[in-house]
């Protein structure tokens, strides 16, 4: 009886080449995925609503201050100015809670203000605290504004 075993070294052979490109395409697969998953995270980091919101609130705020520095005359009441300013910018405020709301996002606005007014110089210093969540990114931005 002859025994020929050649045949067993090839089968082998294949099981091994098989197992290696298994584990190869596996390994592939897992670095695709990360690569994906890293670039979705860029994707849905809300970058542009996040410089809108930040870009309008610094406008609002800088044009809420110079209003009441331009239009009051420097002997009126500051808490008066400080008031005026605190209404304008809880009202927009409240504009922009509505506004994110429809997309499903919440955004908070808080303010404070200060109005300084010796001799003929007004200063308003108005500080607002931004807060955005949309569920995945959580967002909080500290505004200054000194007119």
């Amino acid at each position: 009886m002859i025994r020929d075993e050649r045949g067993q070294w090839i089968i082998l052979a294949g099981f091994t080449i098989s197992i290696s490109l298994a584990i190869l395409i596996v390994l592939l697969n897992l670095s695709f995925m990360s690569g994906y998953h890293s670039s979705q995270a860029q994707i849905e980091f809300p970058m542009y609503e996040l410089r809108e919101l930040y870009d309008e609130t610094e406008i609002v705020v800088n044009t809420a201050a110079m209003n009441v520095n331009y239009t009051n005359d420097p002997s009126d009441d500051p808490i008066a100015d400080a008031d005026v300013v605190n209404d304008t910018m809880m009202n927009f405020g409240n504009f922009l809670s509505q506004l994110y709301a429809y997309h499903g996002q919440l955004v908070q606005v808080s303010v404070n203000t200060t109005t300084n007014n010796t001799g003929s110089l007004n200063i308003t210093r108005v500080v607002v605290s931004l807060a955005f969540d949309d569920g995945v990114t959580q967002y909080t931005e500290h505004l200054e504004s000194e007119r």
